[in-house]
């Protein structure tokens, strides 16, 4: 069976755990475009490079090709894609208003390949317009031949958008448990980055991984970090924060930390490649990340909270989107936009060793249990089969 995967610009690594599995069973091909932003070198797929729809100009005019495909819904379309795919027996694309998905529409129409569609998004209707886009969205909502919904609330999703349900199945997101996963705070690697830090093994260390954006409570957990760092009851505690990622607000928190005089105690440590990161969740004593829902996104899955799962962190969340559905009774779940549950939870964390003991092995033992991306990879691999 021919496999073909396509994500655009976002094929990644951390999505693609849950298909390098199935290398073992399928002849599987990942198209993405010249265009593209993260790493594929890591993926451990073959893959297939074409031209993107917007740079078919050549560089100069790229930029100004970008915002009408966007608008028109082919952004991420491929030159040759439809093509590419007339010897797939499946093409597995991601969301309904991507270009590409489109594409893959087309090419069953021509060549009578089957479509998997992945979806990601949780707010009904989301991006349908300019009326094209709802006209893309409508094309590959009736035309794919299954949908994967990572989340029950993507389902609820797809089910508001008018897709029958008898076409959806609910398969999350798997996490690679065996580079995810507990270390001893002596492990030579989880060392280095303690001293890269200036970390000592005394520190409670609080981290956060994600887009340096309002909707992601970067504010609030710095706020709630105040309030721990002047808590005259943690007096004896040494308490670090590490904010990983980059983002629009990035100076703006470094003047908030400045004013609210904590610059030694909160680490900006910018973005650091994927294969860092399963050793960042080894610093920490607890992952916080206090999403806030806003009026065009929410968390859809969160593929960090999985991972600090897996590393045996308790998480602290907000509850937003899809987080409660990824975390389940493993994590804490606070009000969004509320620094002083921030504060109060992390506080908990730091007095409470049998409380932060209990977060851990159960933040570990869902990971096992939902998140194993070889259960994943044969749950995908079943749904495949029964659509030939």
């Amino acid at each position: 069976m021919k496999i073909a995967i396509i994500r655009g610009g976002a094929l990644n690594k951390f999505e693609m755990q849950s298909y390098e599995p199935l290398v073992k069973y399928f002849d599987i091909i990942a198209y993405y475009p010249n265009n593209h932003f993260l790493d594929v070198s890591i993926i451990a797929l073959p893959k297939k490079q074409l031209r993107a729809l917007e740079c078919v100009f050549g560089c100069p005019l790229s930029r100004l090709m970008d915002y009408p495909l966007r608008l028109l819904g082919y952004r991420d379309a491929m030159i040759g894609l439809v093509k590419e795919l007339k010897s797939a027996d499946i093409v597995h694309t991601a969301e309904t208003y991507n270009g590409y998905s489109y594409q893959a529409v087309k090419a069953k129409e021509k060549y009578g390949i089957k479509v998997v569609v992945s979806c990601w998004e949780n707010i009904p209707f989301f991006c349908e317009y300019p009326n094209m886009r709802s006209y893309i969205k409508n094309k590959v909502r009736n035309n794919a031949d299954l949908f994967i919904a990572v989340t029950q609330r993507a389902k609820e999703a797809l089910i508001y958008e008018g897709v029958p349900e008898n076409k959806i199945v609910v398969i999350p997101v798997g996490i690679n448990i065996d580079l995810f996963k507990p270390r001893e705070k002596d492990d030579e690697k989880v060392k280095t980055y303690r001293k890269k830090f200036n970390l000592t093994k005394d520190d409670f260390v609080v981290l956060f991984i994600g887009r340096l954006v309002w909707e992601k409570g970067v504010y609030d957990l710095i706020y709630a970090a105040k309030r721990l760092l002047m808590d005259s009851e943690l007096k004896h505690h040494s308490v670090k924060f590490i904010f990983v990622g980059k983002g629009p607000e990035e100076k703006k928190m470094q003047k908030v930390i400045k004013k609210l005089k904590i610059e030694e105690s909160v680490i900006l440590a910018g973005s650091l490649p994927y294969t860092d990161i399963p050793y960042i969740h080894n610093l920490a004593d607890v992952f916080a990340l206090p999403s806030i829902p806003v009026r065009d996104w929410q968390e859809q899955f969160g593929m960090v909270f999985a991972e600090a799962l897996a590393s045996g962190n308790p998480v602290i969340a907000g509850k937003s989107g899809s987080i409660p559905e990824v975390v389940g009774d493993a994590g804490i779940l606070i009000q969004p936009n509320d620094p002083y549950s921030i504060y109060e939870e992390i506080k908990k964390m730091i007095l409470d060793n049998d409380y932060r003991e209990k977060h851990k092995k159960l933040a570990r033992a869902r990971a096992e249990k939902v998140f194993d991306p070889e259960k994943i990879a044969m749950r995908i691999k079943e749904e495949y089969e029964k659509l030939l």
